[in-house]
């Protein structure tokens, strides 16, 4: 069961600079949801303020919408990218494309992380 006392069991370390990033595992183990809500919330109540929301956008067959956050694992380099979005236009750097981890939430509860 995932809870703030195993999180830590379900990361492996990634890119040059081995940072955080959950595993496939997580994804499996991840409870069944009902509803776009009931698991923003759950992720919300793990990942705290780690976990943003970013967009909402038509799914592919353009009849219903899913949702895409973040989970930020690397706090300071992900304010970077930001900020150099915000002001560049664009970010690049070492460890910029791992400081955080895409999850897709649809409105029937089904979750999707990006690997």
């Amino acid at each position: 069961m995932i809870n703030k006392e195993t999180l830590v069991s379900y990361y492996e370390k990634k890119g040059r600079l081995q940072q955080n990033f959950l595993t496939k595992q997580f994804q499996v183990d991840l409870p069944k949801f009902s509803t776009h809500e009931e698991a923003a919330g759950w992720f919300k109540e793990l990942f705290g303020d780690d976990f943003i929301f970013v967009e909402k956008t038509k799914a592919a067959n353009e009849t219903e919408f899913y949702y895409l956050y973040d989970i930020i694992h690397d706090r300071e380099r992900w304010e970077r990218r930001e900020r150099d979005i915000k002001e560049k236009g664009f970010a690049n750097g070492l460890g910029m494309l791992m400081c955080a981890q895409r999850v897709d939430i649809y409105e029937d509860g089904a979750v999707e992380l990006a690997f």
